[in-house]
């Protein structure tokens, strides 16, 4: 073997040059997990292994082979990953099984699976990790433009002409009748929800809801349908939650059938 193989890439933007153009990439097929409170992308070494040997990766090595070292061994795509794991931007951790969460002080989440930071790192096919890295994209960009745009716009309202003046003072006149309509609405769903455990169910909490995706975790289109619903039956996070029970389901169906 030869002693660039052996070598770690001495270019100190490697890492984060790699890590830009492989965060995202499909090969990865990342999923999402709770790492010390909040969401993160985790896949496994295996995964980042195949990203190294893409299409993709292969033409940047060709064109900047100091940025991006070719790989074209398992030992040579071993050494650029301790790169990125010396460097902070990947870090082992253990997706943690329901049994396993009191042990440390973690509560099931029902979306999302409880992810642990390991002390070292095995390099094992199957061994997960999570990204400690990310990128602005032009959208981040953007937003702080618009918010410092439009905090010295409000600074600047003295100057404003008056045509402008009078069309701010309907759009917030119309933003307050919109948030009163909205809260007399979750007040009066909310009170035919108690009549109807009272009146129709006989005390039971499957009871009638009025917009029942109202402060549901999705669209603002999607938070008014279905128009009513009984229970958590119509609610989008029972119907998601339905759809991956489904979707494990139909995976177990498909390994079973694979055994036989």
């Amino acid at each position: 073997m030869s002693q660039a193989a052996n070598t770690i890439p001495a270019n100190p933007q490697t890492p984060l040059a790699i890590a830009s153009l492989l965060r995202h990439h499909k090969l990865l097929k990342q999923r999402l997990g709770i790492f010390q409170s909040r969401t993160a992308d985790f896949f496994r070494y295996k995964r980042f292994v195949r990203a190294l040997e893409s299409p993709e990766y292969k033409k940047k090595s060709q064109s900047q082979p100091d940025l991006y070292p070719p790989v074209t061994s398992e030992e040579q795509a071993k050494l650029i990953f301790i790169t990125l794991i010396k460097s902070q931007i990947v870090v082992p951790i253990k997706k943690l099984h329901s049994n396993e969460l009191a042990e440390h002080d973690l509560s099931a989440n029902k979306d999302y699976p409880n992810l642990l930071l390991l002390k070292q790192a095995q390099l094992t096919p199957d061994e997960y990790y999570v990204w400690n890295y990310n990128p602005k994209s032009m959208w981040d960009y953007a937003m702080v433009v618009l918010v410092v745009t439009g905090i010295l716009a409000l600074v600047c309202y003295p100057l404003w002409p008056m045509s402008m003046r009078r069309g701010s003072y309907y759009v917030s006149l119309a933003a307050l009748v919109f948030l009163g309509a909205f809260f007399t609405i979750a007040i009066i769903r909310l009170i035919i929800f108690l009549l109807s455990l009272i009146v129709v169910s006989g005390g039971k909490s499957h009871g009638f809801w009025l917009f029942p995706n109202l402060f549901e975790d999705c669209g603002i289109l999607e938070s008014f349908k279905p128009i009513y619903g009984f229970g958590e039956q119509d609610t989008y996070t029972y119907i998601k939650k339905q759809k991956r029970i489904k979707r494990r389901q139909d995976k177990k169906d498909k390994a079973k059938k694979v055994d036989n």
